[in-house]
């Protein structure tokens, strides 16, 4: 696994702190991040 996929793996299926959803991995004004399922609000951010 590289290094950013790692990093973002460790942060996937958390709990949002801005609301009651989940971090997935997904993307955030097209670059790699981990993302709040319900709200959209990025946590990480890789560019």
């Amino acid at each position: 696994m590289s290094e950013p996929a790692h990093l973002l793996g460790t942060f996937d299926e958390e709990d949002c702190t801005y609301c009651d959803g989940d971090l997935v991995t997904g993307s955030y004004k097209d670059n790699e991040a981990i993302v709040c399922d319900d709200c959209g609000t990025p946590a990480v951010q890789l560019w």
